[in-house]
């Protein structure tokens, strides 16, 4: 407390910390007569509000009058709100709405929102102090600052922190609008009059919120990065440096939903007209309104009978998720599962999904909404996506669900492929595995259950990776398809031995971007497959479920049936001289039966010898 300083740090605020901070000190000797129950003295009294975590906030109105809703929520309080203000910081008056005793004061508002704007409801029940603003038009453009009083004491000005920051954008009805998924590059096209009297001197593209700086500046044929937003550096170009026929298009590239707005693009130009030089000044040639969709689908999949986890997050915000719903776009009804007010409702659920899925975390902590879904088969494979209604961020409990989802994931699911390979030590084998013909695959994994770290086959990027491979398979195996065609990343392993014995198992691995974010999927096993490897000349070798075992057991048997062909003969020879000699008639009759693995082959001897021959 040197020089007197007795300054309270206060972390990790919440917006329930906001209220009236008084500050008392006790000094030794002191009179203290002004004392309070502390019996200390009353210094000050400081005032504390939090801002909520969700500044920065867009809303884009289409078309000349239509009426913009601007959200804000005044922080939890007993103290009721004695005022409210939205302010334009970029108009003089700044004033869009002063509300104070119940009732709008327009002494001090801006003449251009005079009998358009309202509070949306004007007993600020549940601390709502939201603004409608109605009959927008482009001009309405602009960053807007909510503040509230509640203060137990009316004050001439509100000394306090903003509690929410919007942009707003007006897209004016002629104006193009340019939808794109994130992740992608787009051109936003303008074109201008290009003669030889009137050069091109400068293009400039703008976007109306980023204040002073700029998206791209190309003075003299030359780019200018000086006043550029950092968040477009190594991102932007012009389509034709040169400005051919003048064409000033902008190429962006590896859009995200933080690129969405409205661009401009201005054009210097030099005009002359009979010897006479005008000024150059700047036009706006165009707008256009860029909207990016998200695009973070995730691609999972899954073997037949298991449980797989279908991955979704909610923005990070404060606001408590009122709804939500999961659903595929091609059944009827849609919704996998539907959830409002903590509860969810099966009667809009499809059938199919009857009993098979849950919440992962019910009380979907840090937003995680992703979805456990059970017993998966061919059937569940498709489009899957999430879309979240939030408290505070739209009033409408349907509105956002109506909107873009929060994140996409496409399951695939393939048969349960579990195979039984016999072979014989020395030879070649084909290991099969083949995924989806509708995916992108990144790399390939053939592991064996027994080797561990070590891995039999890792194939990433159309690049073998030996470093992971076990030392024993080195140059023994490989692809029987390297450029994966079809999804066919079996596996070729050659001069097999008895070592090789054992559990298969075949994985994909993909690259799933999000914008500028990569996430590395890697999937569940598709294809398992024993291999059993038996000594050179063993029967059972060769072969698939020891079909080689059962050819040898085939040719042993026709021998053994040759052999019996033959004393059959020679017995019924003697049995005619035998015959001859007796005058006895016998009755001959042969009669071979073959099964389909142990073949028997029986022959009735004539009565007399009363003999039996069978064989295996």
């Amino acid at each position: 407390m040197k020089g007197g300083d007795v300054s309270l740090i206060l972390m990790d605020l919440t917006t329930d910390d906001a209220g009236a901070y008084e500050c008392y000190v006790v000094q030794k000797g002191a009179n203290h007569s002004n004392t309070t129950s502390l019996d200390g003295y009353y210094i000050s009294t400081t005032y504390l509000t939090v801002s909520l975590r969700n500044h920065n906030n867009k809303i884009v109105v289409s078309g000349d009058k239509s009426t913009a809703t601007l959200e804000c929520q005044a922080p939890n309080s007993n103290d009721p709100i004695i005022a409210a203000l939205w302010i334009r910081p970029d108009l003089k008056p700044e004033y869009v709405l002063f509300y104070l005793d119940d009732e709008i004061d327009t002494d001090y508002q801006h003449p251009s929102f005079k009998n358009r704007v309202d509070l949306k409801d004007r007993q600020m029940k549940d601390g709502d102090v939201s603004l409608i603003l109605k009959d927008v038009t482009a001009d309405d453009s602009g960053l807007y600052v909510c503040y509230v009083d509640q203060r137990k004491t009316k004050l001439a000005s509100l000394n306090i922190h903003p509690i929410r920051i919007t942009y707003l954008t007006v897209v004016p009805p002629d104006q193009k609008k340019i939808t794109v998924d994130s992740g992608r590059n787009i051109i936003l096209p303008c074109r201008v009059q290009h003669t030889s009297f009137m050069p091109i001197i400068t293009v400039v593209w703008k976007r109306a919120d980023l204040g002073e700086e700029c998206v791209l500046s190309y003075p003299y044929q030359r780019f200018h990065p000086k006043n550029q937003h950092p968040s477009f550096k190594n991102r932007v170009d012009l389509q034709d440096r040169q400005m051919k026929n003048g064409d000033v298009s902008l190429i962006l590239k590896d859009v995200t939903t933080d690129d969405v707005g409205a661009y401009e693009c201005h054009v210097v130009q030099s005009e002359s007209f009979d010897w006479e030089i005008v000024s150059p000044k700047s036009r706006r040639i165009s707008t256009i309104y860029l909207s990016v969709v998200p695009s973070n689908k995730k691609f999972i999949i899954a073997v037949m009978g298991q449980m797989v986890t279908l991955p979704f997050r909610a923005l990070s915000s404060n606001n408590p998720i009122i709804a939500a719903e999961w659903s595929r776009a091609d059944l009827e009804p849609k919704y996998v599962l539907f959830y409002r007010d903590y509860k969810l409702f099966p009667d809009y659920q499809h059938a199919s999904f009857k009993d098979r899925v849950h919440l992962k975390d019910r009380q979907m902590k840090d937003k995680d909404m992703s979805l456990i879904l059970k017993n998966v088969t061919i059937n569940d494979t498709g489009t899957y996506e999430c879309y979240v209604a939030q408290r505070g961020v739209n009033r409408r409990k349907r509105a956002s669900l109506d909107s873009y989802p929060i994140s996409t994931a496409y399951l695939s699911v393939v048969p349960q492929s579990q195979k039984n390979i016999t072979a014989e030590s020395g030879e070649n084998v084909t290991l099969t595995c083949r995924a989806p013909n509708n995916i992108i695959i990144t790399g390939v994994e053939w592991s064996r259950h027994d080797l561990k770290a070590k891995y039999i086959l890792w194939y990433w990027e159309k690049e073998f990776v030996p470093y992971y491979q076990h030392p024993s398979l080195k140059n023994r195996v490989d692809l029987q398809d390297r450029q994966m065609k079809d999804g066919d990343v079996s596996l070729i392993l050659k001069n097999v031995t008895t070592a090789e014995s054992g559990t298969y198992e075949c994985c994909i691995i993909q690259e799933v971007r999000d914008g500028r974010k990569l996430d590395i999927l890697k999937t569940d096993p598709i294809s398992i497959i024993h291999l059993k490897v038996l000594p050179p000349g063993q029967p059972g070798g060769h072969g698939k479920d020891g079909t080689v075992g059962l050819k040898v057991v085939i040719v042993l048997s026709l021998v053994s049936f040759a052999s019996i062909i033959y004393y059959i003969k020679m017995t019924q020879k003697a049995e005619g001289e035998k015959k001859r000699t007796t005058q006895i008639q016998p009755s001959t009759k042969v009669e071979p039966f073959l099964r389909p693995t142990h073949p028997t082959f029986r022959c009735k001897k004539p009565d007399a010898l009363k003999t039996d021959v069978s064989s295996q």
